[in-house]
């Protein structure tokens, strides 16, 4: 059966070769990797994500138009953004996904990558790779079906082990993200990275952050060091830790597990401080542009162009919003956390 998408140019010149003046923020730092939201909806109610007191709110304003989010990547992408993640909520409720990514995937020589809860991806990886999707993350925060369903509040987990085995079938470059939270999962840690260990997989152990409503505390909390020593111990062996690679592949520190094709990775988002390097940019699926995941202040793309708008106008917004990008998020400097939105609304 012949792809419904045609694959995205290979002979073209990288991007950035082919910007003259490339995005940079206040401090100098190059803007090369842009997440967008989608969609605020979701299918499953994960505590770290939703509020603890109900189910998550939803914003009265429409989301963007397919052809609204593809207008605002390309003027990312004239800037010299390389990298465009999918994001929501849950971007596989968006029907029109793959018409998405077929517009995006030629603007970044195909490095458009998705985070998906995975409960619809077994269906849709075969017609997402042939859109020109690269990649795909799979949130899997526990291993064992009542644990699964004690997070999520639904009993899902075979629905993704089957979607994460559809993508890696099909091509696409596959990894695994768990949002640890003391209490609730830490007891999935070895069994995740058990997980990636016998499938040669990449798992990925993430701090829990603090979002609008979701319960956030210290005693929730498990640092990075922490769920390292779990699974070392766990394992008896130890983690061989691998160069960086580059920006664009996200700030998770990544061990090798010896004897095996299997990685872990860990993400300090507060433990420890990869502002420094920060080279990403939001788009919430209400258009706004998050200079900072838990600082700048938003600033609507999605308003002025529907009110047309120019090009340039619109380079002037995304400018003058990363001219203002923070050193690093509140936290780092010991203030309180005072998240203004939920993580299924800005894409985490």
């Amino acid at each position: 059966m012949p792809a419904l998408y045609l694959q995205p140019p290979q002979t073209l010149l990288p991007r950035m070769l082919r910007v003259k003046d490339g995005l940079k923020d206040g401090l100098g730092r190059d803007i090369t990797y842009l997440r967008v939201s989608v969609t605020d909806q979701c299918n499953l109610a994960c505590v770290y994500c939703k509020p603890r007191t109900g189910t998550c709110e939803r914003t009265a304003a429409p989301a963007m138009s397919r052809n609204e989010v593809v207008q605002l990547v390309k003027v990312f992408t004239s800037l010299g953004v390389r990298k465009v993640r999918l994001t929501g909520g849950e971007p596989l409720l968006r029907r029109d996904l793959e018409t998405i990514v077929a517009g995006i995937s030629p603007e970044v020589e195909g490095r458009v990558h998705l985070t998906t809860n995975g409960l619809h991806l077994a269906r849709r990886a075969r017609s997402l790779r042939d859109a020109g999707l690269l990649g795909v993350n799979v949130s899997l925060d526990a291993a064992d079906r009542e644990t699964f369903e004690r997070l999520t509040t639904k009993d899902g987990l075979a629905r993704v082990l089957a979607g994460l085995e559809a993508a890696r079938a099909v091509g696409l470059k596959t990894k695994l993200n768990a949002v640890v939270l003391r209490g609730w999962n830490d007891s999935q840690i070895l069994p995740l990275a058990r997980l990636a260990q016998q499938d040669g997989l990449q798992v990925r152990f993430i701090e829990f952050m603090p979002y609008q409503g979701n319960g956030w505390g210290r005693d929730q909390f498990m640092p990075a060091a922490e769920i390292l020593r779990v699974i070392q111990d766990g394992l008896g062996t130890t983690l061989e830790e691998e160069p960086s690679v580059g920006l664009e592949e996200g700030p998770a520190r990544l061990f090798r597990i010896p004897g095996s094709r299997g990685k872990v990775g860990v993400i300090s988002t507060l433990s420890a401080d990869f502002c420094g390097r920060c080279n990403r940019v939001r788009l919430t699926s209400q258009g706004d542009l998050n200079a900072c995941l838990f600082g700048n202040r938003p600033v609507s793309l999605l308003q002025p162009l529907r009110a047309r708008a120019t090009h340039d106008e619109l380079v002037g917004l995304i400018r003058q919003s990363l001219s203002e990008k923070l050193d690093c998020h509140p936290m780092r400097h010991g203030e309180a956390p005072e998240p203004p939105l939920g993580m299924w609304q800005v894409g985490g």
